[in-house]
């Protein structure tokens, strides 16, 4: 049995056009940060246009058929591309390929002019691979997740079918050959067609959902003003350094950090500039910090620095360099430069949980405090 090319066209143009009023509808309940969405719902409906206009095909005359559904086709699948660009914040290459698909379509008008079926098949899948490759490389490139591995799997794919299309035209097509063939080569390519649409619309959508977890995750464990941990994910990082410590035996330090005579910055500056003293401390020490160590912002303006495979010399010896880098920035102008006293405590055989280095990073940090500040215990 064979299957009917244009039902098949007329069912992809249905689909498509489902999907991108979804696409279209779920866009509004996104952050503005999730960028590429407009592209990524106009591209199935530009779809469903162009499989719509195929199958007007013996009702429009020929040359409007083809170079209009030719026309969407191409825009279809570059507005897919440029949505993953802008998803990704990459420059999007629209006058590139705009340029690209302005030569493919002047050919394809000689070729309908003095017609060969087969010479624009090899024109058209040409054009459409090439943007079809480009795309699957960004994602390839800059996804990550199973989203990103489902829209990779499917451009990489519809390649091939559109490769094998553009190959096989020249042993199963004559240069009057239709677009609704009752060939298998034909069937084949306008059905993967229909699914690649599908999974495509299917697969932005959930790489976009993927990007909001990310985000909301991000939200639930980092402070929103200096970036550092929120107190309850570095004190739940810090349990399982402490369980990582207590079943591998190696060395977990930890430093207390309050920067010095905070309240009078608020007092005398406002609060803004005490939000931005924070924020700069915060960049500051980040930057002074090793890859593993993670800072945690306590409460306040008070810090917690995790300090993973750290004994209690090098530990000391990261404190004062973060005390150090703190005393030497130089705040923007308005901005009042600060210091930090550090408690440093690190675990010990006899210590129950993270919470016994808490209590002595404290009662350090207090020592610190009262031998004259900026300095570290």
């Amino acid at each position: 049995m064979q299957l009917d090319p244009r039902s098949i066209t007329v069912m992809t143009a249905l689909m498509a056009a489902v999907l991108g009023l979804v696409l279209l509808g779920v866009r509004r309940n996104y952050p503005a940060t999730i960028r590429g969405l407009l592209p990524w719902a106009l591209a199935p409906m530009t779809c469903a246009f162009a499989a719509g206009v195929y199958a007007l095909q013996g009702v429009w005359p020929e040359f409007a058929v083809a170079q209009t559904g030719n026309v969407l086709l191409l825009l279809g699948c570059g507005l897919f591309y440029f949505g993953s660009q802008r998803f990704f914040d990459r420059r999007v290459t629209w006058r590139l390929w705009g340029g690209i698909a302005l030569i493919s379509l002047a050919v394809l008008t000689w070729f309908l002019l003095w017609p060969d079926y087969r010479v624009r098949v090899v024109v058209f899948t040409g054009t459409m691979t090439a943007c079809v490759l480009a795309h699957a490389r960004l994602i390839l490139r800059d996804g990550h997740g199973f989203a990103a591995r489902l829209i990779a799997g499917t451009l990489l794919l519809q390649a091939l079918v559109l490769i094998g299309r553009g190959l096989a035209t020249f042993w199963v097509d004559g240069a009057q050959s239709s677009r609704f063939a009752m060939t298998t080569v034909q069937t084949t390519y306008i059905a993967s067609y229909c699914f690649s649409v599908l999974l495509l619309s299917m697969g932005v959508l959930l790489m976009a959902s993927e990007r909001v977890r990310e985000e909301f995750e991000l939200l639930a464990t980092r402070d929103a003003l200096t970036g550092a941990l929120t107190r309850r994910a570095v004190l739940q990082a810090g349990g399982e350094e402490f369980d990582r410590w207590r079943r591998y035996a190696q060395p977990l330090s930890l430093l207390l950090l309050d920067l010095d005579h905070f309240k009078q910055v608020n007092d005398r500056f406002g609060h803004q500039a005490g939000d931005r003293v924070l924020a700069a401390a915060a960049a500051v020490m980040r930057q002074a910090l090793r890859v593993n160590d993670r800072l945690g912002r306590y409460g306040g303006e008070e810090f917690v620095i995790l300090l993973p495979s750290t004994d209690a010399e090098a530990a000391r010896a990261l404190a004062e360099r973060v005390r150090a880098a703190l005393a030497a920035h130089v705040p923007e102008p308005g901005i009042p430069p600060c210091t930090a006293s550090l408690g440093v405590a690190w675990a010990q055989a006899d210590d129950a949980g993270l919470d016994a280095l808490l209590a002595r990073a404290d009662e350090a940090l207090y020592r610190a405090k009262a031998d004259g500040r900026n300095r570290v215990a």
